[in-house]
């Protein structure tokens, strides 16, 4: 069987949420310092813990062995997206209404690229709404160049 990135990845995807009660964020597979590394990140709509990690790690490692899927040497790291994750998916941003979100516009028609922070109150693919200092704003799921969540601090506990 030949060997090819997009087989490996769809493959990968398929296993682990078919297998496992987590959603695939992301799959790669390429060349870090000279080794074939295999990264998967995979989420929640509770998280991922580490125990959630090493689980789906001993079991793609077990299922990698098996179909001997990969015909190289190669590393498997499997992580979460992370707190300050990129959104790819449609999920990540309905998960993250309500949430502070660093945006990056470009506007086609200007040929410019706009960096702000605002709170996401609405989304759908035709227009997500925002809440800036300056107020209200829409734009189109389009207009988006990447979307980022950003991590914010839990308001300190009075002192009585």
């Amino acid at each position: 069987m030949t060997e090819s990135v997009d087989h490996i990845t769809t493959e990968v995807r398929r296993y682990v949420e078919s297998t496992f009660s987590y959603e695939v964020y992301d799959v790669t597979f390429r060349p870090i310092n000279r080794r074939m590394v295999l990264e998967v990140a995979i989420d929640s709509p509770d998280g991922v813990t580490v125990q959630d990690c090493e689980t789906v790690s001993r079991g793609l490692s077990d299922y990698l062995d098996e179909t001997d899927l990969i015909h190289r040497a190669f590393t498997l790291e499997v992580s979460s997206p992370g707190v300050e994750r990129i959104f790819k998916r449609q999920v990540d941003y309905e998960r993250h209404i309500g949430k502070l979100v660093k945006w990056t516009l470009y506007d086609e028609d200007k040929g410019q690229k706009e960096v702000f922070r605002a709170r996401l109150t609405e989304f759908s693919p035709e227009k997500i709404t925002v809440r800036s200092e300056k107020g209200l704003r829409e734009f189109t799921l389009k207009q988006v160049k990447e979307a980022q969540a950003v991590f914010e601090f839990p308001a300190k506990l009075q002192r009585g």
